[in-house]
C-alpha cells in the first residue's frame, strides 16, 4: 500500500502538480523510474497524468508526457484520458498535449465527446485538432452538426471533407439548415472543378 511519504517522488510530484510548481515537479520527475511514472500516487490519489488533467495544468502534463508517461490510459474512475480532458475548461490545450504525445483513443468517441462537452466557441477547434490527428468526419458527426444548425460548423465540416448523409430525419433537422449544407457541398464541388 502506497502512502504519501515525504521521500516518495511520485507523491511529491503529485503535490507539485497541485501546487502548480514546475521546478519541483521537474526535480521529482527525475527521481521517478520510467516503469513507475504511470502508477497511482497513492491508494486515494490519481496518477500524474490524471492529476494534470483534473487540475488543468497542460504545461505540467506536457512535462510528464515528455518523461515517458502514457498519453493513453484511464482514470481511477475508468474514464479515458482524452474524454476527461475534453470535459475540462482548458480542454483544447490538454487534448493537444495528449494527442501530440501519441494518445490513441478512438477518434470517433473523442469527436462525439466534443459535441457533448466542448463549449460551442471551442467545438470547431477541437474537431480541427482531432482531424489533424487522424479523425475522420463520419455521417453521425455531420448529423449532430445539422441538428445543432450552426452554419459555420456545417461549413467547416463540409470543407474538411465531410459528406452529407443521403437520408436525414427531417423532424430533427431544419429544412433551411439542410439547404445551406447542400449549398456548401455544391460550392465545394464547383471549387474543386476549377483546381
Amino acid at each position: 500500500m502506497r502512502h504519501l511519504f515525504k521521500a516518495d517522488p511520485l507523491a511529491n510530484a503529485y503535490k507539485a502538480i497541485l501546487a502548480d510548481d514546475k521546478e519541483k515537479l521537474l526535480k521529482y520527475l527525475r527521481k521517478i523510474k520510467p516503469s513507475d511514472i504511470d502508477k497511482l500516487s497513492s491508494d486515494t490519489t490519481p496518477g500524474l497524468v490524471e492529476a494534470c488533467i483534473i487540475q488543468q495544468r497542460p504545461h505540467l502534463l506536457t512535462l510528464i508526457l515528455e518523461q515517458g508517461a502514457s498519453a493513453t490510459g484511464k482514470t481511477v474512475n475508468d474514464h479515458p484520458f482524452g474524454i476527461l480532458s475534453i470535459k475540462q475548461e482548458a480542454s483544447l490545450r490538454l487534448l493537444t498535449a495528449l494527442l501530440s504525445a501519441g494518445n490513441n483513443e478512438d477518434r470517433d468517441q473523442l469527436l462525439a465527446a466534443c459535441f457533448e462537452y466542448s463549449q460551442p466557441t471551442q467545438l470547431m477547434l477541437h474537431i480541427s485538432l482531432l482531424i489533424q490527428h487522424g479523425a475522420e468526419i463520419k455521417e453521425s458527426i455531420v448529423i449532430k452538426a445539422l441538428k445543432m444548425g450552426e452554419r459555420p460548423l456545417i461549413h467547416f465540416l463540409i470543407n474538411s471533407g465531410a459528406v452529407l448523409p443521403k437520408q436525414v430525419d427531417m423532424d430533427e433537422i431544419d429544412e433551411e439548415t439542410l439547404s445551406y449544407a447542400n449549398k456548401c457541398a455544391e460550392d465545394l464541388q464547383i471549387r474543386r472543378m476549377f483546381l
